[in-house]
């Protein structure tokens, strides 16, 4: 798995005021918790959404915090990300700190390759799940998870206990939930 730098700083003041005047100078305010501490952060907008751009949300980040008494460079991995529900802009981010010697969960999208010969035959592909729930060591977290569909017939479906996933990689979801099937399309007939 790749592991990518990225710089923060930390955040003293948390007014309501200082919030506004920093997001408005393209700072996010964000939180970094886990390992018994909680560390309250501003991350550039603009270094961050080239981040997300390039590496998706599952990718580990070697977090350098700036103006720390302690400066020291942990291990994180993206929680959650908070957005403006009208403008879609980016106002909070938590970030994880890992153990490395720990077990997490975390959710993996799904890529599905392949043409379906059932699709040729008037079916429809449909996509059930969008991404799988796995636990595994920090250091062994996929990028993603490849379904190949190009065996499935009409009337086939493909579940969660037909994948062989990495080694070291546990699914942290039912085996016997279906990822994609494809079905005959619903005709409406008109009365």
């Amino acid at each position: 798995m790749e592991k990518l730098n990225f710089i923060s700083e930390l955040r003293t003041e948390m007014t309501k005021g200082t919030m506004k005047k920093m997001r408005a100078g393209g700072k996010i305010p964000a939180v970094l918790y886990g390992n018994n501490e909680n560390i309250n952060l501003f991350i550039d907008s603009k270094s961050f959404r080239e981040m997300l751009k390039k590496s998706g949300r599952n990718v580990l980040i070697n977090m350098k915090i700036e103006k720390a008494e302690k400066p020291a460079d942990r291990t994180v991995i993206l929680k959650e990300i908070q957005r403006n529900p009208v403008t879609r802009d980016i106002i909070h981010v938590d970030f994880y700190q890992l153990d490395r010697t720990k077990k997490i969960e975390v959710a993996i999208p799904i890529h599905f390759v392949g043409e379906a010969p059932g699709v040729k035959e008037g079916g429809v592909l449909n996509h059930v799940l969008r991404e799988l729930k796995v636990e595994c060591l920090p250091a062994s977290i996929p990028d993603k998870i490849i379904v190949d569909v190009s065996h499935l017939q009409l009337g086939d479906s493909i579940s969660i206990a037909d994948l062989t996933l990495a080694e070291g990689v546990e699914l942290a979801m039912l085996s016997d939930l279906i990822i994609a099937n494809v079905v005959k399309p619903t005709v409406w007939e008109e009365v």
